[in-house]
């Protein structure tokens, strides 16, 4: 990204911020208006991350750090974790997601996007269903 691209960025594709959350630690609140059906809220994905896949037992092995860690930030299902490949040394903003059984956002592809399911105010925390970020297998 050029200096350019990144001033672009900043002004007009800025969405959300990290705040404390009346539901829940930290969550994902909008800076500027979001309009139903947008994807740009996130980065978008890159091609060199990758998710692996931990059995609850694995996480259970790891020290307790690591399993908060895990259990806070990672996407799961019945029986597994997703764990970005490279840990927690950097992190996404979109694991800073709240669960609602009324949310706002949908996840698209496994969590590759998200999408606002309907207009989102200034303020106002992006809350997402956990149980339909990940589908079935």
């Amino acid at each position: 990204m050029t200096k350019t691209e990144l001033l672009t960025e900043l002004c007009s594709n800025t969405f959300v911020m990290l705040k404390p959350s009346p539901f829940k630690g930290i969550g994902v609140f909008a800076i500027q208006y979001i309009s139903k059906g947008c994807r740009e809220m996130f980065s978008k994905p890159d091609a060199l991350d990758k998710w692996i896949t931990l059995s609850k037992d694995e996480v259970g092995q790891l020290p307790l750090h690591a399993q908060q860690m895990v259990e806070n930030y990672c996407l799961f299902d019945a029986e597994s974790y997703f764990v970005p490949d490279y840990g927690f040394k950097k992190i996404d903003v979109s694991l800073f997601l709240n669960h609602s059984d009324a949310p706002n956002i949908i996840s698209i592809n496994d969590g590759e996007f998200f999408e606002a399911t309907r207009d989102i105010g200034i303020d106002e925390e992006l809350l997402i269903d956990y149980s339909w970020i990940v589908s079935e297998s």
